[in-house]
């Protein structure tokens, strides 16, 4: 055999193996792949997603939760970030931002024209600029993009405790650092997260075509039992 087309041989037995794996790391944490009632998103499967580190005694998956943090949102009244019984959609912002921000945020108001008569579906934007974006800022931001009451928050507080959801709780692919004044973050991902506060999938939230997958795969989650 020509040991070029041996070489190649290899490779795509090697590629199909790691492929026909029902998990597969990406970015410190595992994708799980499942299917809801038999159907598959564009992207072929929903997924979820935990630590590589949180497996139990038995080799038994321990989901990671979004925990419970208090926050400000843009009317001024607390709230916990560990909704449940939600699918919520989150994306990370700030409101003087002039390229991605608006961008994402044009596709946030997308999803929730699509979701907008469905109270089991929420968006949720964290600032990543508070100091700068208090309570009227946001508000104002809010309105800027008919955000519906109740349906779209926006939310400001401790930087830190900010920072660490995205690093630490949402897992966005960003610089390492503190949440100290030095530090700045920016991710242009729009994350699901099911009911139970699992992360359930990370879309391109500029690609308007990524975000029809995106409202795709949320028609899926919702009919999770």
């Amino acid at each position: 055999m020509n040991t070029k087309l041996f070489l190649f041989l290899c490779a795509l037995v090697a590629c199909i193996a790691s492929c026909s794996n029902n998990a597969a790391e990406q970015g410190g944490i595992i994708i799980d792949s499942v299917v809801h009632n038999g159907q598959a998103s564009a992207y072929g499967k929903l997924m979820r997603y935990f630590p590589l580190d949180s497996v139990g005694p038995n080799g038994e998956k321990l989901y990671k939760t979004i925990p419970h943090v208090m926050l400000i949102n843009q009317n001024g009244d607390s709230f916990a970030t560990d909704v449940r019984g939600k699918i919520i959609l989150v994306d990370f912002f700030f409101a003087t931002c002039t390229g991605t921000c608006p961008r994402m945020n044009k596709q946030m108001t997308r999803i929730q024209d699509a979701f907008k008569n469905d109270t089991n579906i929420i968006l949720v934007s964290y600032t990543v600029d508070p100091e700068e974006d208090s309570v009227p800022v946001l508000k104002a931001y809010a309105n800027q993009y008919k955000a519906i009451p109740n349906k779209w928050f926006f939310l400001t507080g401790n930087k830190k405790s900010i920072y660490d959801l995205a690093r630490y709780n949402y897992y966005l692919d960003v610089e390492p650092g503190n949440g100290d004044s030095e530090d700045f973050i920016h991710s242009d991902q729009i994350t699901i997260c099911d009911k139970q506060g699992i992360i359930r999938g990370y879309y391109l939230g500029t690609d308007s075509l990524v975000v029809d997958s995106l409202i795709n795969d949320v028609k899926i989650l919702r009919q999770e039992k």
